[in-house]
């Protein structure tokens, strides 16, 4: 394997097409293996408590006068979106549905390129026989899609309104893996080529004191 190490930011560096015989993205430049392996062990982690995963990739965007992030805006989004996804639980329980556990896991790197301000791309990890489905990205409140919006305008401290603009899902933007199924090395294959996209070192900000990669891990 072609690498090299940057000693300054502690990465290990590679521009090979595959990580642990899974494709990768490097039309972007130079991935930190580092960064893959624990994109890898994240999800290995949501498989081993929930076979039946679902997977969000969601982007989002700080308005254009919030220069930088002061306030920890990411860890607040997650916060936000576990307090949805409990407070619906609970709603459902009483009302007499069965409910299923979801731990609420994630993936999200903070970048920025030409714009004035950072984005974040996110990927969320849920229990696929809780939530399946995002549901209509027009919906203000009782679906997935609803909840993520929700979580960004909480940790932004804006109004909804204004933050719709903000959350921004890409072509594509779910997947289910079963991992008891024939088809879960296919499946794997394919949210780790499109999350390897994340690894890349090219576009993130270094030496500012700030995380520009993490995740739930465990």
């Amino acid at each position: 394997m072609k690498v090299r190490h940057i000693t300054n930011q502690n990465l290990t560096l590679s521009s090979q097409d595959t990580y642990n015989d899974y494709p990768i993205q490097t039309h972007c430049g130079a991935l930190a293996i580092n960064y893959l392996e624990r994109i890898d062990k994240t999800l290995v982690y949501a498989l081993l408590e929930h076979a039946r995963t679902f997977v969000i990739r969601v982007d989002l965007r700080l308005p254009a006068n919030k220069i930088n992030d002061k306030t920890n805006v990411i860890s607040k989004f997650f916060d936000s979106l576990k307090a949805q996804i409990r407070a619906d639980l609970l709603k459902k329980e009483k009302g007499g549905i069965r409910v299923h556990p979801c731990t609420l896991r994630y993936i999200w790197v903070k970048e920025k390129d030409t714009s004035i301000n950072n984005h974040y791309h996110v990927l969320l990890l849920l229990n696929h026989d809780t939530y399946h489905t995002l549901g209509d990205f027009k919906a203000e409140e009782g679906n997935m899609a609803a909840r993520i919006k929700k979580a960004w305008t909480s940790a932004l401290n804006i109004d909804f309104g204004e933050c719709v603009r903000l959350v921004y899902f890409p072509r594509n933007p779910t997947y289910s893996i079963n991992a008891n199924s024939k088809d879960a090395p296919q499946d794997i294959n394919s949210v780790i080529h499109r999350t390897s996209y994340f690894a890349k070192v090219k576009t993130k900000s270094y030496g500012d004191g700030k995380r520009s990669f993490g995740c739930s891990m465990n």
